[in-house]
């Protein structure tokens, strides 16, 4: 293992414990919220909890179209990541359990691409950019699809992760997966916090990245005194 992979895989471990506190933190006021009993909070989620429950009975009746459109979703996520890192697209292509992408640019930014699909929800980051925009009475429809996406993005998990992917082999595996890990931690506890009154997908990023920041400071300053 390159230098080079391991400084990565130091930063990824204080980020893991860093974004794990902040994660735990935003759990517990779901779960404890002051001065209401432990379910009151869980309402927020109750129509996601549906959606997700919906997709899995989807799964069983469209399986190979489902086998499909996860190969699509894959690939789609390579793409729209490969576009924001201003990587240059040259072909996409989505089979039955095969895809494939060929892009170019700065070999740097490849790492990024090549991890996101097993950790970034694409359609679930979608659906709630759009969701701050909406009346109260749709949220429960648009909550049920982002449930389906949820159920989506596991169901790809489950199926499309494993040491026989090129994009997960071709760095060493303890950094891909305590990569995907993390960053999993992340964006879960992002859209967790996207439900919350008077937050949207934007403000939640907000608000768990600036927790991270200020544990780290914290920790920093307490290991100078210490």
């Amino acid at each position: 293992m390159s230098l080079r992979y391991i400084v990565y895989i130091l930063l990824l471990i204080v980020l893991l414990i860093n974004v794990g506190i902040v994660g735990y933190d935003v759990v517990n006021v779901i779960v404890h919220p002051k001065n209401h009993s432990w379910a009151w909070n869980l309402e927020m989620y109750q129509w996601t909890g549906y959606g997700l429950f919906a997709f899995v009975v989807i799964s069983r009746l469209f399986n190979r179209n489902l086998q499909w459109f996860a190969t699509f979703t894959h690939e789609l996520t390579h793409t729209i990541v490969s576009l924001f890192l201003f990587r240059e697209i040259h072909s996409f292509s989505a089979g039955l359990g095969k895809g494939e992408i060929y892009t170019s640019g700065r070999n740097g930014s490849l790492v990024f691409v090549d991890l996101a699909p097993y950790c970034l929800p694409i359609f679930t980051y979608m659906l709630l950019a759009f969701r701050m925009m909406l009346i109260t009475d749709m949220l429960i429809y648009f909550d049920f699809l982002i449930g389906l996406t949820i159920g989506l993005h596991i169901y790809c998990f489950r199926t499309q992760t494993g040491n026989y992917q090129t994009d997960i082999n071709k760095h060493p595996l303890f950094f891909s997966y305590l990569y995907i890990i993390t960053f999993l931690v992340f964006n879960f506890t992002v859209i967790l916090v996207s439900y919350w009154h008077s937050k949207n997908v934007f403000t939640a990023f907000y608000y768990v990245v600036e927790h991270m920041w200020e544990n780290f400071y914290y920790f920093c300053r307490l290991s100078i005194f210490v």
